[in-house]
C-alpha cells in the first residue's frame, strides 16, 4: 500500500486514477493514506515536575511561606492561612500556572 501511495504522489495521479490503476476502491485508498500517515503525538496533559530552588531565608520569621508557581506568580501565605482558600486560589491559577 505504501508503494501505491508513493506512486500516486510521484506521478501526480488523482484518487480515481489510482483506483483505476490499482483496482482498489477510492475509500480504501483514503483509509490507507490516513492509516500510514505520520501521527502527531497527543498533547500531554499530565503534570510535570518543575525545578525548585532552595534559598536561605532572608528573615528568621517562620510565620509565612512564599509559593512561586511555574508561570511566575508569587503567593505569600501567612501562618494563619485558610487551607481551603489557598486551594481555591491555586485552582483558579491552574490554567496559567
Amino acid at each position: 500500500m505504501k508503494t501505491l501511495l508513493a506512486r500516486r504522489a510521484r506521478h501526480g495521479w488523482s484518487w480515481p486514477e489510482l483506483s483505476r490503476r490499482s483496482g482498489l476502491p477510492v475509500w480504501k485508498l483514503h483509509f490507507w493514506q490516513r492509516r500510514l500517515a505520520p501521527r502527531k503525538p497527543a498533547p500531554s496533559v499530565r503534570r510535570r515536575f518543575v525545578p525548585v530552588q532552595v534559598v536561605a531565608p532572608t528573615r528568621r520569621d517562620s510565620s509565612s511561606l512564599e509559593l512561586l508557581t511555574p508561570s511566575g506568580v508569587r503567593i505569600l501565605v501567612t501562618a494563619s492561612f485558610d487551607a481551603e482558600h489557598l486551594r481555591r486560589v491555586l485552582k483558579a491559577l491552574e490554567p496559567s500556572c
